[in-house]
């Protein structure tokens, strides 16, 4: 009875191992945070350049942006969110050529609020870069991309919701994207212009524990259990 009780111990922790491991590996580690469009009626960010120093920002104090997803879940259109953001770039050219207008190395910071609902979504920006891009049909598209995003506040409701836990804001990397619209002048020539933004806001974790080493951690226990067992069992047969 007890070997068969051993036997029986065995096959049990061999499956949680192995169901901890799969679920481990199904575990989101990329998630869509925050998906919004400006609500904001006119132009709320202005680009001011001279030189090689430019300040891409929301000058509207009131701006605010409608969420259509927050963490990746269709957000009511009740849901508005105050925007706020700054960012400079001082050492990186301003390249031109072929109608189009681009500008790396922008850092600065970013806050998206709700108040109603207490949520927010914030964090630091490096190395980004704005663009113009003629689109070859009498328009331009601008646009704004952060690779490099870390995040100094996420409400851990968003976290839970986005991954299924809150990891902590260190190990989080993630991705800024606005789509600028509706730009003044219509087909800017340089880096001074105002427009309206639809944005993403994305992370991702960047380490998890790997399923193979909670597999072996589990093999371990099974395999200590196995042996003070069987030590038991030639124990009682001596």
């Amino acid at each position: 009875m007890e070997e068969a009780a051993l036997r029986n111990l065995i096959r049990a922790s061999l499956s949680l191992a192995f169901v901890a491991a799969f679920s481990l590996a199904n575990t989101t580690n990329a998630a869509e945070i925050l998906n919004f469009s400006q609500q904001t009626p006119g132009n709320v960010t202005t680009s001011t350049n001279a030189g090689n120093n430019t300040t891409f920002s929301v000058t509207n104090p009131l701006a605010t942006v409608q969420a259509s997803k927050v963490a990746g879940v269709t957000a009511p259109p009740s849901t508005l969110f105050t925007e706020t953001f700054n960012f400079t770039s001082s050492t990186a050219p301003v390249n031109l050529g072929g109608g189009n207008v681009s500008q790396g190395g922008f850092n600065g910071t970013f806050t998206y609020f709700d108040a109603q609902l207490n949520l927010t979504v914030a964090g630091n920006v490096q190395n980004a870069t704005l663009s113009l891009v003629n689109n070859g049909s009498g328009g331009t598209t601008g646009n704004f991309n952060a690779s490099q995003v870390t995040f100094t506040n996420i409400t851990p409701s968003i976290l839970t919701t986005a991954f299924g836990t809150a990891p902590p804001l260190s190990s989080l990397i993630g991705n800024l994207s606005l789509t600028l619209n509706d730009l003044n002048p219509i087909n800017p020539t340089s880096l001074n212009f105002q427009g309206s933004a639809t944005g993403i806001i994305t992370a991702q974790i960047t380490s998890v524990p790997e399923p193979a080493s909670i597999v072996m951690a589990s093999l371990a226990l099974v395999a200590g259990l196995g042996g003070v067992g069987l030590r038991r069992i030639k124990a009682s047969r001596a």
